[in-house]
């Protein structure tokens, strides 16, 4: 009789533990249904496509363990400004988004060389883009800091700081960009600018340095003053939990509250690899959608700057290839992150990984990547 109780209040306590788990499963299901990815409807949204001559680099042109690329080689602007128009070409795009690296434009102290950027900016002129110019310490791609040796000279720069209070780089940052401004604003082409890139993250690829929010803010006042045309000015960030709240002086201290979207990250469980669509973790993850009315409401705007569009890897990617895919990120699966970023309510949505879609086609005769690209940019 005791043995028979015993079986029955295990039989019992079995059938509540399984309740529990199909009630907290409903739960979460249905959290996730009800989230913005599958309420919002998918926005107008123009398509752009980030652009790095360093990234285009060292996919076409170098390859594992050999030398890099020098950036004096002759014909590096002509060469650079031919890989872009291959991808305007092959995609369709009309908008470009770069960053000025302040180690190319002010290699010394006071000298500018713009014969990169003014390609990039001839070339998507010519093809009818338009141009978004990024301008700060912080850009594109690794290694993120972009900082001349001459700039650092009399600073003191240690691991983690945020080298932006340091006085003297400070100053000599602030001139660079007032100087890159004053050059840019006057080529009909540019039609918007990025305030730094993602300054509120500290960067693992460069001592964890990061920027603080007032400095960013002045970094706008100057673009702000030296651009007659009044371009908008936007601030990106790259929010990737909900209670991360640094968008908010984002959209307090710009025109435009951007965002990176990297909707499929790579996880291990236990030992076991896979990835994960956070996108579908409902309350979890950032309501782009309810930043997007946030902006409006305050009379700005709201884009994604830089979305997945090219596999997530630890790996050298020039190593991916049709016969040795990513289990990160698939063509079908770029055009679905495409869906969730115009679900957003973004203006403007700028894809991530254009020079790797040309190196797939060009080296491995692999067009899907550039493929899936324009059609989606044929549908706005």
């Amino acid at each position: 009789m005791i043995r028979k109780r015993r079986r029955v209040r295990i039989v019992a306590i079995c059938g509540l533990a399984g309740m529990a788990a199909v009630l907290l499963v409903g739960q979460f299901w249905l959290m996730s249904a009800l989230s913005w990815t599958h309420r919002e409807p998918p926005a107008d949204s123009l398509i752009g496509i980030n652009f790095s001559c360093d990234q285009a680099e060292y996919l076409l042109l170098e390859t594992p363990g050999g030398p890099f690329v020098p950036d004096d080689r002759p014909g590096r602007a002509k060469w650079c400004g031919d890989v872009l128009a291959r991808i305007i070409d092959a995609t369709g795009a009309r908008s470009v988004r770069f960053s000025v690296q302040w180690d190319e434009v002010e290699p010394s102290q006071g000298a500018y060389d713009y014969s990169l950027t003014d390609e990039l900016l001839r070339v998507a002129a010519d093809h009818g883009a338009s141009v978004m110019v990024g301008i700060g310490i912080k850009a594109q791609r690794h290694p993120e800091f972009y900082i001349p040796d001459w700039a650092l000279v009399g600073t003191d720069l240690r691991q983690g700081d945020v080298i932006s209070e340091d006085p003297v780089l400070r100053a000599r940052a602030l001139e660079m960009v007032k100087n890159v401004t004053v050059h840019f604003a006057a080529n009909a082409t540019v039609d918007s600018w990025s305030a730094e890139n993602e300054p509120y993250i500290a960067s693992h690829r460069s001592d964890h340095y990061s920027l603080s929010r007032d400095y960013v803010a002045e970094v706008v006042a100057v673009i702000r003053a030296n651009d007659p045309a009044g371009r908008p000015i936007a601030i990106n960030h790259a929010q990737h939990f909900v209670m991360d709240r640094r968008w908010r002086d984002a959209l307090a201290d710009g025109d435009v509250l951007a965002q990176s979207m990297y909707p499929r990250r790579n996880i291990d469980l236990l030992g076991v690899e896979a990835v994960a669509n956070i996108m579908e973790l409902g309350p979890l993850m950032p309501n782009y959608a309810h930043q997007a009315r946030q902006a409006r409401a305050s009379g700005k705007q709201f884009w994604v700057t830089e979305l997945q569009a090219e596999p997530w890897t630890d790996e050298d990617s020039r190593l991916l290839s049709p016969t040795n895919p990513s289990a990160n990120l698939a063509p079908r699966q770029l055009t679905e992150n495409i869906i969730y970023a115009r679900k957003t309510g973004a203006g403007r949505i700028y894809l991530w990984g254009a020079e790797w879609w040309l190196y797939q086609a060009e080296q491995f005769g692999d067009t899907r990547w550039l493929g899936a690209v324009s059609e989606s940019i044929g549908e706005e």
